[in-house]
């Protein structure tokens, strides 16, 4: 017996994961309820019966429609068929051996998956076939060219210029879908590998947006602002739906040794970017002043402690403290 129920239940698996491989968001079929559309002179027209093996891609639709009084329709009849494109916008012909053509130009299908509109010619013997009736409807997995995710692979090939105050990385962004798609994306640096670029805590942030044909890879050079030396996480981030791929790269940001934007204000004022007493050491004087005004608004009456000039002072101005500590 207990052999007889892992039998079962294998099988189940097999056959609930073989079906789920032929329906999917580029290759639809009707979903088992509601799955009707009424016809003027085709009466109540199933879509989704056992036999009717309708699939939609993104270029037509196959399979065929029962219609109790009249029998099977073929939507993909030899020298015709109903057509599809990616925006849900049907055409074509479909064939009733006993009323004749039916013209599916009227119909649509929405954001949703639901086929909507009228199909047919008034006057024909088919008649109008209606979609959207009170009881009437018809849904499909298939989606909308423009609403399918397009999986992004983000690549940091390497820190092109890691000499302070501007950083440079070459960048690479792959569109990895079926659909050309406009990728949202954001770069940064921060000082911790656990903060988000955008995050409110970055030593610098800037965000872009490029459309990628489908298969196509973009590279290119991104620049950041690091006003101080030290140990850094670059990141690059590429936004598709809801999801998202982000890539990072750790690096050195280095001093150029006197013609770096910080040595010069040190030459200049003599003063550690993070002394905000101005007397010449970096010390516990400093971090209660920059304490003070933890997450104050700007501007500020102290006009070193925003180190970052990022008009804020957060972590990122703390970091920068300690890093300078005793110095």
């Amino acid at each position: 017996m207990i052999k007889f129920y892992k039998i079962y239940f294998f099988l189940f698996i097999f056959f609930s994961f073989t079906f789920s491989v032929f329906a999917s968001n580029v290759d639809g079929t009707i979903t088992p309820s509601p799955k009707y559309a009424f016809g003027e002179n085709l009466g109540w027209i199933n879509f989704g019966c056992d036999n009717c093996n309708v699939h939609i891609t993104d270029t037509g639709i196959t399979g065929y429609a029962w219609s109790k009084s009249h029998g099977w329709i073929n939507l993909s009849p030899s020298g015709s068929g109903v057509t599809n494109n990616c925006s849900g916008i049907l055409g074509g012909k479909a064939w009733s051996k006993s009323l004749g053509w039916v013209d599916f130009s009227g119909v649509t299908i929405d954001t949703l998956g639901k086929f909507t509109g009228m199909a047919g010619t008034p006057g024909t013997k088919a008649g109008r076939i209606n979609f959207n009736c009170d009881s009437c409807g018809v849904t499909t997995e298939w989606q909308q060219c423009l609403l399918r995710e397009s999986p992004a692979q983000v690549l940091i090939n390497s820190i092109t210029n890691s000499t302070i105050p501007q950083i440079s990385a070459n960048i690479t962004i792959t569109n990895e879908g079926n659909i050309d798609t406009e990728y949202q994306y954001e770069w940064c640096v921060v000082s911790d590998i656990s903060n988000d670029c955008g995050g409110g805590d970055d030593v610098y942030y800037s965000s872009g947006a490029k459309l990628i044909a489908h298969g196509d890879t973009w590279t290119t050079t991104k620049d950041a602002t690091v006003p101080i030396s030290g140990t850094y996480y670059f990141k690059l981030v590429a936004h598709y739906g809801v999801h998202f791929s982000t890539s990072t790269k750790l690096f050195n940001a280095v001093s150029s040794g006197g013609g770096g934007a910080v040595s010069s204000v040190i030459d200049i004022f003599k003063f550690n970017v993070a002394d905000f007493s101005r007397d010449y050491k970096v010390n516990s004087i400093d971090f209660s002043i920059l304490l003070y005004f933890w997450k104050a608004p700007s501007p500020f009456k102290n006009l070193y402690v925003d180190i970052n000039k990022d008009n804020k002072v957060d972590s990122v101005d703390f970091s920068i403290l300690l890093y300078e500590w005793d110095k």
